[in-house]
């Protein structure tokens, strides 16, 4: 069986140029810790196998080069679970044999489609193509290795339509329609992405209703003809229920610092 290659249509896109055309090294380092559970060192470490020439994790470039190809969440990094819905939350998912358009950020200069991700040890940028990310949350952490689509659509996000260049992937496409365990994958991504979509439009309106909450009361406590014993009545109301702005900077606070807490990772 020949390596799997992208088809030649015209207008055809490949992101990640600097990599396209270089073989994938021999030889391996130990580097950042990749995005799948499982795939460190050892059970507490934060450091995995990377390629030394496309920073690309030896176990995901394994995975790859037998065509297995992953939609389920559960495999990634607690860390790096939410970003995933994020992700396929901005772009249009559809059959495997569709385009999956992306409707997230594109830069208004050039209309190149981004994604926001900050990556320290795998690239100094901080917007990534679509491709690229879907690449990562698909066929594995495998760094800035090219990737090009089958069908030539620069804004599709299909993992199907994906195939990274220069690391050797031997399957044949039409197989991934008929693979009932990807079918199912897709379909729990699909419910994911709407669960997260759904918990999202929940927090807004929740900060909608707080903050005309906190308006109300601003016009209470600062209102020229309120009574004292009214004022100090919100603002012990406001303390107790946690709505106070004191109270609203130490949570924010405390929450940025369970973020950084090193055991998530695992």
């Amino acid at each position: 069986m020949a390596e799997s290659q992208p088809a030649k249509k015209k207008g055809g896109y490949t992101y990640g140029r600097r990599a396209a055309n270089r073989q994938l090294s021999n030889t391996a380092e130990e580097s950042v810790l990749c995005i799948y559970h499982g795939h460190s060192l050892g059970r507490f470490s934060s450091a995995s196998m990377r390629f030394d020439s496309h920073q690309a994790c030896v176990r995901c470039v394994a995975a790859a080069r037998e065509g297995r190809i992953s939609l389920d969440i559960d495999t990634l990094l607690h860390r790096e679970r939410k970003r995933a819905l994020k992700f396929w939350s901005q772009v249009d998912i559809g059959a495997p044999d569709e385009c999956w358009d992306w409707k997230g950020y594109c830069a208004s200069s050039t209309g190149m489609p981004q994604f926001a991700w900050r990556r320290p040890g795998i690239s100094s940028s901080t917007q990534h193509h679509p491709q690229r990310v879907a690449m990562w949350y698909s066929w594995g952490d495998l760094g800035f290795t090219g990737v090009k689509t089958t069908c030539g659509n620069r804004y599709c996000c299909n993992p199907f339509h994906l195939i990274p260049q220069g690391i050797g992937v031997f399957v044949d496409n039409d197989t991934y329609i008929e693979n009932f365990e990807l079918a199912c994958q897709l379909h729990t991504l699909k419910q994911q992405v709407a669960e997260y979509q759904i918990e999202l439009a929940l927090e807004e309106q929740a900060k909608i209703v707080d903050q005309q909450l906190v308006d109300e009361r601003a016009d209470l406590v600062f209102a020229p003809d309120s009574e004292f014993s009214e004022r100090l009545e919100a603002v012990m109301e406001d303390l107790l229920a946690g709505r106070n702005p004191g109270q609203a900077s130490n949570l924010n606070l405390q929450l940025n610092e369970e973020e950084e807490n090193p055991t998530d990772e695992f």
